[in-house]
Order: C-alpha cells, then sequence, then structure tokens
C-alpha cells in the first residue's frame, strides 16, 4: 500500500516543480502532495483511500463558523469545504451529514453530488434528482469537471464566464475508476501572481490526479484545506482569515 500511494505521488507530481509533503501521524490510507501544473499555480492534492479513512460531512447546527472553529474537525487528519451557500448558510444541492439531510436546500437539479453510503461506496451524479436512501454524506457543487473522463475545455467554460472561465482559488472533488480513491484539489489564488485556476484548468489537474469523475465545489475565499487542524493554504490577499462557510468535509484515520 505505501509503495502505491508513494507511486501516485510521483506520477502527479511528474513535470511539477513543487516537492510531495506527507501527512505523517495517523496517515494510513491519505497521501497529501503541493504540486505546481501551471506557471504561477499552487495546487494542494489529497488521496483518500475509502477503506481506510473515514468522510464525514459536518452538520447542520454548525452552519456559518469558520471550519478551524467547527466542533467536528476535531481530530480530522484533513478538513476542507464544501458547499456553495446565500447569505442565511443555506446549502446549494442535496447535503446530508452523517445521515442527517439539510433543509432547506436550493438548485437541487442543477447541483452535481460526491454521495457515499454508510461503506462508503461512492458515486458523483452529475443530474441528481433527490438523494437516495442509501445515502449517508452527501455533498453537493456546480459544474461538472470530468464526466467518465471526458475533461472541460474552454468551450465548456465560455458557457458560464464569471465562475468557470475566469480564474479563482478552487475546491475540487473526483473519484477515480476503481471508485476506491477520493481525489481532491485545491488551487490558491487571489495572491499575485498567484491567481488561482479556471475551469477547465482545474478539470486537467484533476485528471492528471487519476480522477475519472469530478465536481466543482465552493471555492474563491471559501476554499480551506487544515491538516491536522493547521491551514495548510495561504490566503486570499484581501481575506487573509478562514472564511466563514456553511459546512465541511473531514477526514478521519478509521482505528484498526
Amino acid at each position: 500500500m505505501r509503495r502505491m500511494l508513494l507511486g501516485w505521488l510521483v506520477l502527479a507530481l511528474a513535470g511539477c516543480a513543487s516537492i510531495p509533503a506527507r501527512i505523517q501521524a495517523n496517515s494510513a490510507g491519505l497521501d497529501y502532495a503541493r504540486i505546481t501544473p501551471f506557471p504561477d499555480s499552487v495546487v494542494h492534492a489529497l488521496r483518500v483511500d475509502l477503506q481506510t479513512v473515514k468522510l464525514s460531512v459536518s452538520p447542520p447546527a454548525e452552519r456559518g463558523q469558520a471550519i478551524d472553529n467547527m466542533p467536528s474537525a476535531a481530530g480530522a487528519l484533513a478538513s476542507i469545504n464544501v458547499s456553495f451557500f446565500n447569505k442565511e448558510y443555506q446549502v446549494r444541492g442535496i447535503t446530508i451529514s452523517d445521515g442527517e439531510a439539510w433543509e432547506p436546500v436550493f438548485e437541487i437539479a442543477r447541483s452535481p453530488v460526491l454521495a457515499c453510503d454508510a461503506a462508503q461506496h461512492c458515486v458523483i451524479e452529475l443530474k441528481p434528482e433527490k438523494a437516495r436512501p442509501e445515502w449517508r454524506n452527501v455533498m453537493a457543487g456546480t459544474p461538472w469537471l470530468l464526466d467518465h473522463g471526458r475533461q472541460r475545455t474552454a468551450e465548456d467554460d465560455a458557457t458560464c464566464k464569471n465562475l468557470c472561465a475566469m480564474v479563482h482559488p478552487r475546491t475540487a472533488v473526483g473519484l477515480d475508476a476503481s471508485g476506491r480513491f477520493l481525489i481532491i484539489a485545491l488551487a490558491e489564488g487571489r495572491r499575485p501572481p498567484v491567481l488561482g485556476l479556471s475551469l477547465a484548468q482545474m478539470s486537467a489537474v484533476m485528471a492528471q490526479l487519476g480522477a475519472v469523475h469530478a465536481i466543482n465545489l465552493d471555492g474563491g475565499g471559501s476554499s480551506t484545506l487544515l491538516l491536522q487542524g493547521r491551514s495548510a493554504m495561504e490566503r486570499p490577499f484581501n481575506e487573509p482569515a478562514l472564511r466563514k462557510v456553511a459546512n465541511a468535509l473531514h477526514l478521519f484515520a478509521v482505528p484498526r
């Protein structure tokens, strides 16, 4: 397993200038790398073994907090921001936290989801209609990044210029072809010369990291990565503190 995970880091970093860093403590099943896939870019990448790392979406009761203040983040190997949200911290798309459905939600039909059951069998659905009974942790975003290996193009991004074609900090999740590994990537931005990535660029990064299905999550100032409780990303120049968000995805080591 260790050789396989280290091999992923080597493949992920092929052609990139940065050097990988591993999470050392209680990190079985989770690998991390800081990469530079494009000039003046910084991307934080994680590969998560769904057989040995537990996923948990923070509960509705914690909405409106910065991730480092959420009680549900205690003891997590890593935490990232998840949902798009409005001023009341209501979330976009189907969202479920350890079996607790979020209510109300908006834009269900146009918000693709990453959905996992209790056994952490996960799927990405690009056009969900309603939650399935077996789904236990679900997060939604928009738009798609990878569809059965098909990458976004600049032409795809032209249909949503401000969100898609412009460069921003980004957060994305995806699955590899086996469905065993969750791929996570977060791009820094809004701190010249590191401005961020377009969604077509983010799609290419996710494909490089081994994902075949992937969706875009909330980005911009919301993009947050905690590694063992500490912020791992440089913040936008105009927003140095972690932003209050609707929710987060936490990753926990499974006791052996």
